[in-house]
This record gives C-alpha cells, structure tokens and sequence, in this order.
C-alpha cells in the first residue's frame, strides 16, 4: 500500500512533526478569505475554501505548513445579508500580526499571504511591512483570485462575486458545498460589469456601501456550470502558478538580504 502523504496543515499535526516541517524549511503559508454571503448557490466560505485549496496544494509542492483559520475577512459591503461576519481592518490586521510574531518565536523566516478576497488586499498589505519591519521575516502576498482570473477570466466570464470562477475554486476542495440546483440560469444584469470595474480600477477606484449597489441578488457573474474536474484542474493550475512565484520571490528576498541586518 503506497504511503499516505502527510497533512501540511498546521492544525491537523503534531507538535514534533511541526517543528520537524519548520526545521526543513521555516515557511507558513496563510490563507486568507471571509465569511460572506455568496448567492444561493455558493457557501459563505467561499473564499476562504478557495485559498485553503491553493495554498495546500502549494505546500505540498514548495514545503512549509498551512496555518488557516483567517475565515473572517473585512467584508462590510456585504453585511447587509444574514451570512456575511465581518471584520474590522484594525482587528483583521492585529489576528495577522499576533499569528505572524507567534510564528517568528518559533523560528519561521517566511510567510506567505495566499489570498482570495479583495476587501482584505489594503490590510494585508499594510501588515505584510510590518511583519516585514518589525519581525524581520521575508514575507510574500500571493493574490490567488487575481491568478485564476488570468488563467481562467476568459473561459469562465471573468472575476465575479459567486460566478464561475468561484464555483470552480470550492469545486476543488468541497464539491458538496456548490448547489448549482439552487441557481437560476441567468447571467449579468445591465450595469454590473460597469459598476464593478469602477471599484477595481487601477488610477479610481469608486467606494461601494453595499454589494447591492451592483447587485440586488448579492452575486453576479456568469452562471455557467462548472464540473468537479474543472474545478480541480483551476485549483491545481492557480496552485502551480503561485508556488513557483513564492519559490522565486522568496529566494530572491535571501539574496537581497543576505547581507543586510
């Protein structure tokens, strides 16, 4: 009987074989999501599901452990329906920074944020300097959506809220959880797109209250069905993609600090 390979989640291992994982090579990754609604066919983890997926597949391709945990995300545009738990940014951003000066204590040099929520990316950023600043650790901020929505914006109608992309990402991790039977087959309202892209400009960025604002349903996007396979093939190939650019990137960093102090 061939070997079960070994869990590289942090909660589910022992103390000894933590220490001996870190011992090999002192890299966490973090998942970072949120707990929010997601229409009537996706889960309020969708998010977090989907960072978990990549960044177990990453750990067991680069090594290091998976600390997960982060299913609350600062999401207020979305509290306006019942399954959205909201972070502040000040409390989002002190849980990083308390998990990331533990880890430090334990001998970690690197950290990695594997992120799948756009609402966390400003208080990631801001606490990535500091860990960087004041722990002195070599820390990168994986934006996984980011990813898919390259390898797959295209063929599965672009980075949405609970669109195909989405579902594909909790189809690689918890199948059970996407309940297409749930979903009317519909696609974009008019003017969603364009009041999406207003809030994710690059030079403006319009400050939405509410996600209503762009949709009354809570999700929109394309409603294409999305098979298990494909969704394990997305969570896979955003996988692959983000482990070699924290390999490059974290090898990278050692050089460059090599002989700083």
């Amino acid at each position: 009987m061939a070997k079960r390979m070994a869990s590289r989640r942090f909660d589910e291992l022992t103390d000894p074989e933590i220490e001996a994982a870190l011992a090999e090579r002192p890299l966490v990754l973090v998942p970072c999501g949120s707990t929010e609604q997601h229409g009537p066919h996706l889960p309020t983890s969708t998010d977090y599901l989907a960072s978990l997926a990549v960044s177990d597949r990453v750990a067991r391709e680069v090594g290091g452990l998976v600390l997960g945990g982060m299913q609350f995300g600062v999401t207020p545009i979305h509290m306006g329906f019942a399954g959205t738990v909201s972070f502040s940014s000040t409390t989002f951003e002190a849980v990083l920074f308390d998990m990331a000066t533990s880890l430090a204590s334990h001998g970690v040099r690197e950290i990695a944020f594997v992120n799948w929520h756009e609402g966390n990316i400003a208080s990631i950023s801001t606490v990535a300097s500091r860990i960087t600043q004041e722990l002195g650790l070599n820390v990168v901020v994986a934006q996984a959506c980011y990813v898919a929505e390259e390898l797959y914006g295209e063929a599965m109608g672009g980075l949405t809220h609970g669109g195909a992309i989405e579902a594909a990402a909790v189809l690689g991790i918890r199948p059970d959880l996407v309940h297409y039977d749930q979903l009317e087959p519909m696609t974009d309202s008019p003017g969603e797109r364009p009041a999406d892209h207003a809030r994710r400009g690059r030079a403006f960025q319009t400050v939405l209250r509410d996600i209503r604002e762009i949709s009354e349903t809570g999700w929109y996007g394309s409603s294409q069905r999305v098979s298990d396979d494909e969704g394990t093939a997305l969570v896979d190939a955003v996988a692959t993609v983000v482990a070699g650019e924290l390999n490059a990137r974290f090898e990278r960093l050692a050089e460059m600090r090599r002989d700083v102090r």
